[in-house]
């Protein structure tokens, strides 16, 4: 080992002479030369020391005089040369190799091979009654009781209800029906005196609307008894059946909108039975709240048209029918039969059965109406729209004269607003749509070309420093930068410059109801380094290893309301793994530069509480402890996002340990963006509680900066 040592020192001293240096210096303290120190303690020796700590640091690479000689070629590894040792230090970064998907595991930066995907996340209960799934949109595993036919009803010997799982129309959450035999209802009781007769099942029994009327039907205890292109055809599908009856005299427009907390249709029919007779179809699947479809059946003759309403399990539907003189289809679909308006002069049109001939940046539920309008000369050009009965949000996009080239902007807002400056004459379009159907109100408005804000391109953002927080109007802004996150948000760009390798956080801080993005793009805004988008203030976004130059902060606003923003720095690390750290004692220190720390409190003890969590069992979730001591009035800003549970970030004043709660230092975060902290602290001594809001546990990060208050 000692002479493998002198070859690789040797190695150094050729290095340097190929590259112009006629000395260099030792790294190594008293370099024996065959001695007795040598030869007394060749194993205890400098060589031996940095042949070992090569064998057991697999980020050591080989012989370096600076950075520059240090490229492994491996993009997710921070290469620097170490100055003591003279050898190049190649440190994976596991987060330049994660992606978006939860529940593909964590993805694994490896020295000399590059980023390896990890080992999906196993969500395994070995409980035969549960169904077990990781579910990405709330990156959580989901442990579902068993449940064959699907009817929302677990088995009853799995702790559910449901006496015959492998019919969906028998379960605990549905109505005995009468005089059928069967106990429906699972209450061990057959056709009991408190069963149910279904109402309206079938077209013979079907309830007459007769004219504009809202009311409820129920469909429980009936069948599925008929067809439509976009409902279930299985149980535990059932529909019921409306009459709309058109009185003699001129044909007649039908508005239907339906309602409900379960997946519902609507159909209507030429003739009852009869599925080729269809003559429109809505539906909705089930999400968080209720779930709404709308119908409009234009110049129905007289006569009687049966609407079928299905759900999907036992529900009640609330329902409108609006009868309105008949009219013909919107001719404008699209640019070839545009309607022309006129800058400054409001325009009111309803969104209901339109075609969906666009695609646009902005997403779209329904179709869209096309409007045309010219400009004679330059001006800046404004589009606002907004629902007059409040039953959608709008979706305008402001398109060129072909409309076969990618669309100017867009906005699906209430209200909404497109806004860009110094147009050129020529030929435009508006595309209106909405979210559901509604009355919209739209105006183009037009105005003399004016200056942009300094801040509004990427040429001439003014710079912001380091901890500094800026507050930014956006009003008069515009959409000039295209992010991943959002790519129809008003924005502002501010100048960046990073003196050494750094991670960089943009913060960014929202209004109520807002959607902002936080982003950090090279100079010209044509790379994206990190992108992040939020609902909820404040928005954050990290980006790491960023190398020395000048970069561009980028903030958004889809309602273009003020915001504010604060860019961090801090030295450039790689994340640090916490093991153990179960108590106090054990607790892991967090230098004064800040850094990225993950772990996992799957496996640690219930050792401490908190004031802001919620239920769990008695004693808390599993945590983990670190600890940090500032010498002067700090900022720390504590972030967890990217944990993969219900986090819950507890700071504490020390020195006794747990130490004492602070006032609005904890935080649960049981949304996806997970805990966040951002305290103005006193010198001292603090731990930090790594713990699950209401028991919860777990893979964790937590992402550290300090800034001078």
């Amino acid at each position: 080992m000692r002479y493998a040592g002198r070859v690789r020192w040797l190695a150094v001293v050729f290095l340097a002479a190929a590259c112009g240096n006629s000395r260099v210096d030792s790294p190594f303290i008293g370099e024996a030369d065959g001695g007795a120190d040598a030869e007394a303690g060749a194993d205890a020796g400098p060589d031996a020391l940095a042949d070992a700590a090569a064998d057991a640091d697999p980020t050591l690479g080989g012989p370096c005089l600076d950075d520059g000689q240090c490229d492994d070629g491996v993009e997710c590894t921070s290469d620097s040369c170490d100055g003591a040792l003279r050898r190049c230090r190649n440190v994976p970064d596991d987060t330049r190799c994660a992606d978006s998907n939860y529940c593909d595991g964590v993805e694994r930066c490896v020295p000399g091979l590059g980023c390896r995907e990890g080992e999906p996340v196993s969500c395994s209960d070995n409980d035969t009654c549960t169904i077990d799934t990781c579910e990405e949109a709330d990156r959580t595993c989901s442990h579902v009781l068993r449940d064959v036919d699907g009817d929302g009803d677990p088995d009853w010997n799995c702790g559910g209800g449901d006496c015959n799982d492998t019919n969906p129309d028998v379960s605990s959450l549905t109505t005995e029906v009468c005089v059928n035999g069967v106990d429906d209802d699972c209450d061990q009781e057959v056709d009991e005196t408190a069963c149910a007769v279904p109402l309206h099942d079938v077209c013979a029994d079907a309830r007459e609307v007769v004219g504009s009327e809202t009311f409820s039907m129920s469909t429980g205890a009936a069948a599925l008894d008929y067809a439509a292109t976009c409902a279930g055809e299985t149980p535990p599908f059932r529909d019921v059946v409306a009459a709309l009856i058109v009185p003699g005299g001129p044909a007649q427009d039908i508005a239907i909108q339906a309602t409900a907390t379960r997946t519902l249709a609507i159909a209507a029919a030429g003739q009852c039975g009869d599925a080729s007779s269809e003559l429109g179809c809505a539906s909705a699947p089930l999400t968080s709240g209720p779930v709404e479809a709308s119908l409009l059946l234009r110049s129905v003759s007289p006569g009687a048209v049966p609407l079928y309403v299905f759900t999907e399990g036992e529900a009640l539907v609330d329902l409108t029918i609006d009868y309105r003189p008949a009219t013909a289809p919107p001719e404008n679909e699209t640019c070839g039969s545009a309607l022309t308006v006129s800058p400054g002069v409001h325009e009111q049109v309803e969104i209901f059965d339109a075609a969906l001939d666009y695609d646009s940046a902005c997403g779209k539920t329904l179709g869209e109406l096309v409007y045309r309008f010219e400009l004679t000369e330059p001006r800046d050009v404004r589009v606002y729209a907004t629902s007059v009965d409040g039953k959608g949000d709008p979706n305008i996009a402001l398109l060129p004269e072909s409309c076969a080239e990618p669309e100017i902007g867009c906005a699906r807002t209430s209200p909404a607003l497109v806004f860009k400056r110094n147009v050129a004459p020529g030929i435009y379009h508006v595309a209106v749509s909405a979210s559901s159907p509604t009355l919209i109100d739209f105006v183009v408005e037009t105005a003399p070309p004016s200056t942009p804000a300094a801040d509004e391109t990427c040429d001439t953002a003014p710079p912001v420093q380091a901890g500094q927080t800026l507050s930014i109007d956006l009003f008069d802004h515009t959409d000039d930068i295209a992010t991943t996150c959002d790519p129809a948000a008003v924005d502002a760009a501010y100048q960046v410059n990073v003196s050494e390798q750094s991670d960089v956080l943009v913060l960014q801080r929202i209004s109520s109801g807002d959607t902002g993005t936080a982003a950090l793009f090279d100079p010209a805004c044509e790379t994206e380094l990190v992108c992040h988008s939020s609902s909820r203030s404040p928005v954050r976004a990290v980006a790491t290893a960023v190398a020395p130059g000048e970069y561009r902060a980028l903030v958004e606003s889809s309602r273009g309301n003020p915001v504010t923003l604060t860019t961090f720095l801090r030295p450039a690390s790689a994340t640090s793994l916490v093991a153990f750290a179960d108590t106090c004692a054990q607790a892991i220190e967090i230098p004064p530069t800040g850094g990225r720390f993950v772990g996992n409190t799957s496996n640690a003890a219930a050792d401490y509480q908190a004031g802001c969590d919620s239920g769990g069992p008695g004693g808390g979730a599993p945590d983990q402890m670190l600890r940090f001591t500032i010498s002067q009035p700090q900022r720390v800003l504590l972030d967890m996002r990217g944990s993969d549970y219900n986090t819950l970030l507890n700071v504490r004043r020390g020195p006794a340990c747990p130490g004492e709660e602070i006032l609005q230092a904890c935080a649960a975060g049981y949304v996806s963006d997970r805990s966040f902290l951002d305290l103005t602290l006193d010198v001292g001594e603090y731990f930090v509680q790594i713990d699950g809001y209401s028991g919860a546990s777990g893979t964790w990060q937590l992402d550290v900066f300090f800034s001078d208050p």
